[in-house]
């Protein structure tokens, strides 16, 4: 309360008599200016906290960023009046309540539109930390014809990825969102055995549509599979997996990409699920 007082009365003071600024300077504050003095009333405090909590979200950095003093230094600088709350308050408060007002806003966008006329695609895939997960998003068309699509799930699946427990999961997810699953006006998804599986389990092979980018990756790798490709980028992998394992012969090959004046560049990894990762490689 003191420090509270104490601020008031010095920006009181500098107000009603602005030549105290140059008081302030006498007695060794001058790097100080009015700014540092004025506190920040809720409102703007509020404001200031909801920035920070959706660059956190945004940008997905990890919490406890919020308590490494480079980080508190940061948002001292940018506003000395400002003091920035702890993990704690992101992890309990501030995060679940953006995500609460994230998800009423597209609920009440959903509400608008006619359930009929919702596309969905789905996919299950695997972090780097082998971590399973099944990931839902909507599409839709407002009433002033603007195209939007929100992602409604991308949860933790543990289960068999089998097509029976995958289109429990993609009813549950849409049941939550109060869509029906016989309303949606289309699907598309990869071709995995698994996926086109559930599609038959839901009933939604009429409303099924193949991904075609997925589609143009197996057309370009069975084209890959003709014997005399197949061995020249068996052998560019085998070169590239040389360079990538060797901080040395990377080296090397810098080197010499300097001394012939060629732009230094690093062989990428090529990636069976991405067709256009193999082109890199071999151009």
């Amino acid at each position: 309360m003191s420090q509270l007082m104490s601020r008031n009365h010095i920006q009181t003071w500098l107000y009603l008599n602005p030549i105290n600024l140059t008081l302030l300077t006498i007695i060794g504050i001058k790097d100080k200016s009015l700014t540092d003095f004025q506190w920040l009333d809720d409102q703007a405090s509020k404001r200031t906290t909801d920035s920070v909590t959706k660059f956190f979200v945004c940008t997905m950095q990890p919490y406890n960023l919020v308590d490494r003093k480079e980080c508190i230094n940061m948002v001292k600088v940018l506003n000395p009046c400002y003091s920035l709350p702890g993990r704690k308050h992101f992890t309990a408060t501030a995060v679940p309540k953006l995500y609460n007002e994230v998800r009423d806003k597209i609920r009440q966008e959903l509400s608008l539109i006619n359930k009929d006329t919702i596309s969905v695609t789905t996919d299950c895939w695997t972090s780097i930390a082998n971590t399973l997960y099944i990931t839902i998003t909507v599409h839709f068309i407002t009433s002033e014809w603007a195209l939007k699509s929100a992602c409604l799930a991308c949860a933790h699946f543990d289960d068999d990825h089998n097509g029976k427990n995958i289109a429990e999961v993609l009813r549950s997810i849409l049941n939550d969102w109060g869509i029906d699953v016989q309303n949606i006006m289309s699907i598309t998804t990869d071709n995995g055995h698994n996926i086109l599986k559930s599609i038959e389990e839901l009933n939604l092979e009429n409303a099924h549509i193949s991904c075609f980018a997925h589609n143009i990756n197996i057309g370009v790798n069975h084209s890959l599979d003709i014997p005399v490709l197949k061995r020249a980028i068996a052998r560019l992998k085998k070169l590239q997996n040389t360079f990538a394992m060797s901080w040395k012969m990377k080296r090397d090959l810098h080197k010499a990409q300097e001394l012939l004046q060629m732009e230094v560049k690093t062989l990428p990894s090529a990636c069976p699920t991405r067709w256009w990762s193999t082109l890199k490689l071999v151009k």
